[in-house]
C-alpha cells in the first residue's frame, strides 16, 4: 500500500519526493514480516537495510527488532530510497486490513489509501510539505462528501460524519431529504456551535456565513 509522497502525488498533488512508503502487511509477527523482507532484499543485489535513529545498517534478527522498535525501516541501492512500514505513523499493525478495505487498487495491483487515511497518517509529523498534504487531502474529503453527503443513507451519513465532520459538509448534509441525516448534521453543528466555531453557529441561526 502506497504512503507518504507517492500517495500524495497519485490523489493529485503535484509535488516532488525524494523517496518511496509504503505499508506492508504487518503479518502475525516482526520475525514473520522481516524473514519476507530480508528474502525480498536478498534477491535484489546491492540492497542494505537501515533503522533510526541515523539510519544504521541492520541485518538478520537485527531487522525484526528494528521493527518492532520503530515501526519501519528504509531499503537502501534501488535508486531513491525506500521506506516499508509494519506500523505506520498513527496507525498500528491491526488497522492494514481495515485501510486496505477503503483503498483504492491500482492497476499494477498496488493500494492507494483514502484521503482520510492517508491524512491520518501525516498528522503528528510537524513538517510544512505534511501540512499542505493535509489541507490537499482536507480539500479532496470534503468535495467528496459534499457530492455524497445529500443523497447518502442515514447509515452511510453516520458513519462518514464519524470519520470526517466541518461546517461545509454539514451544510451538504441538511440538504439530504431525510430527516435523520439532517438531524445527525445539526447535532454536529450544534456541538461545533458549543465549542466556539462562529460558521456552525451561523448556520444554526440561519445567518450570513463570516
Amino acid at each position: 500500500m502506497l504512503l507518504g509522497g507517492v500517495a500524495i502525488i497519485a490523489h493529485g498533488r503535484e509535488r516532488h519526493t525524494y523517496d518511496a512508503d509504503i505499508w506492508l502487511d504487518p503479518m502475525d509477527s516482526a520475525d514473520e514480516w522481516a524473514r519476507v523482507v530480508l528474502a525480498v532484499c536478498n534477491e535484489v543485489p546491492g540492497t542494505t537495510i537501515h533503522r533510526l535513529p541515523g539510519w544504521v545498517e541492520v541485518s538478520g534478527g537485527d531487522v525484526a527488532r528494528a521493527v518492532e522498535e520503530i515501526g519501519m525501516i528504509r531499503v537502501l541501492g534501488l535508486g531513491e530510497p525506500l521506506d516499508i512500514f509494519r506500523r505506520p505513523n498513527e496507525f498500528d499493525e491491526s488497522a492494514f486490513g481495515e485501510v486496505a478495505g477503503r483503498a483504492h487498487q491500482n492497476k499494477d495491483g498496488t493500494l492507494l489509501p483514502d484521503p482520510l487515511d492517508l491524512l491520518q497518517s501525516k498528522l503528528e509529523t510537524n513538517r510544512d510539505k505534511d501540512r499542505d498534504d493535509i489541507l490537499h487531502l482536507e480539500n479532496l474529503t470534503r468535495a467528496s462528501y459534499c457530492k455524497r453527503l445529500p443523497a447518502a443513507t442515514p447509515a452511510e451519513a453516520s458513519a462518514m460524519l464519524a470519520r470526517y465532520s466541518e461546517w461545509q459538509v454539514l451544510q451538504a448534509a441538511l440538504e439530504n431529504p431525510s430527516p435523520e441525516v439532517r438531524e445527525l448534521a445539526m447535532s454536529h453543528l450544534r456541538e461545533f456551535a458549543a465549542a466556539g466555531d462562529p460558521f456552525s453557529l451561523a448556520i444554526l441561526e440561519g445567518r450570513e456565513i463570516p
